[in-house]
């Protein structure tokens, strides 16, 4: 994965969207990628931390860095969390009724 500010910013955005999509039984992925999303959310809302964030720079950083060692894991399964939802976009979905009978006149 390349580190750039778009890259990252496109998986920061597609994050929550991909784990709503998992709780209402949209989007299926694989037990290992879902492990890692809900322990980086887990980790980032819990107040128990490797390094407190007390510490001026140091407590955010190690925040910093698991959320980016995630993303990285998880950069594969959101490109196509992205690419299925804008697939989405694109379809019509339309409900075929039968003839009504009152029409044969």
């Amino acid at each position: 994965m390349k580190f750039s500010p778009t890259t990252v910013f496109q998986d920061v955005t597609s994050f929550f969207p991909m784990l709503w999509a998992i709780v209402r039984g949209r989007w299926k992925m694989p037990w290992n990628t879902l492990f890692w999303a809900v322990l980086c959310v887990v980790y980032l809302l819990s107040p128990i931390d490797v390094l407190p964030d007390v510490m001026p720079i140091i407590g955010i950083t190690d925040d910093g860095a698991f959320i980016l060692l995630v993303l990285t894991l998880l950069h594969k399964d959101l490109s196509a969390f992205r690419a299925a939802r804008a697939e989405a976009k694109n379809v019509l979905e339309a409900q075929v009724l039968p003839p009504d009978p009152a029409d044969k006149k």
